[in-house]
């Protein structure tokens, strides 16, 4: 456990964190807020992670910040993780290129391996926004979702809108967006919010999680960094880093084991 928040496991390379506060759907409060970058710089320091699967305990996944908050944003004109801190200034840049509410989302995509999210319940608010911060989702088909911020008369803060515009249709978006109405799996799969829905999203998403642990993790990690990096890139600048993280894999000691573990038809045994 990290501070009663979040549960945490790594077995076969593959991490499982799971979102622990059930009583309260899994609720983002301020000691969440601060176990999940805890977690994410675990993760990242430990090379023997290949995947990481999200879920939530109890149920849900998350139905977003956890209304307790809202008295202190209020008397404090702002949000504050602590009830001792003043409010932040949110514009300031504390985590890189994000503010530390954006960097509980924003750091699945830094995360050099690739991140699963398994949904099941509810997942509003912040809880999609983090739902959104892994590669791919598998949901239940009883799965309800909602960018959930102007209920409360606010915009979605948490990095979701330069994740999204990726993914998904502007004018979805913005209709979401701007009614914070609820929708249901199956729109959540037309509209590129959730990758598949499945019986036992948990279940699938370790299957799969185990399935990318058995592949060169070099060359996954690389994948990673050069489908997230095409999102910005001009077609001249992709190409060549293509290029530039192939000739950094093609002969090292994990791609050649890639290439003799298939020839001989078995498990291969790479290098973390």
């Amino acid at each position: 456990m990290i501070n009663d928040r979040i549960e945490f496991s790594v077995e076969n390379h593959v991490a499982h964190v799971t979102l622990s506060r059930a009583d309260k759907m899994n609720a983002l409060d301020s000691k969440m807020f601060d176990a999940i970058p805890m977690i994410g710089e675990q993760i990242r320091q430990d090379p023997s992670i290949r995947v990481v699967v999200v879920s939530g305990d109890g149920g849900n996944f998350c139905a977003g910040l956890d209304k307790s908050n809202f008295s202190s944003i209020l008397e404090k004109k702002g949000v504050s993780l602590k009830d001792e801190e003043p409010a932040m200034v949110l514009a300031d840049r504390t985590h890189g290129i994000a503010n530390a509410l954006q960097y509980v989302v924003w750091m699945w995509r830094e995360l050099p391996m690739p991140v699963i999210a398994a949904v099941d319940g509810f997942c509003l608010g912040g809880g999609l926004q983090i739902a959104l911060g892994a590669d791919f989702r598998y949901a239940k088909a009883d799965s309800k979702f909602s960018i959930l911020e102007m209920r409360w008369g606010l915009v979605p803060d948490m990095s979701s809108t330069q994740i999204m515009r990726h993914m998904i249709r502007d004018d979805v978006i913005r209709e979401l967006t701007y009614t914070a109405r609820i929708f249901d799996a199956q729109q959540a799969k037309e509209w590129g919010f959730i990758t598949e829905i499945v019986d036992d999203p948990l279940a699938h998403a370790m299957s799969v999680a185990n399935e990318i642990a058995v592949k060169n993790p070099d060359a996954i990690r690389a994948a990673k960094k050069i489908i997230d990096a095409s999102n910005y890139q001009t077609a001249e600048e992709g190409l060549l880093m293509e290029s530039v993280e192939q000739d950094k894999i093609m002969g090292t000691a994990n791609q050649i084991e890639a290439v003799m573990a298939e020839l001989q038809k078995r498990k291969p045994d790479f290098k973390d």
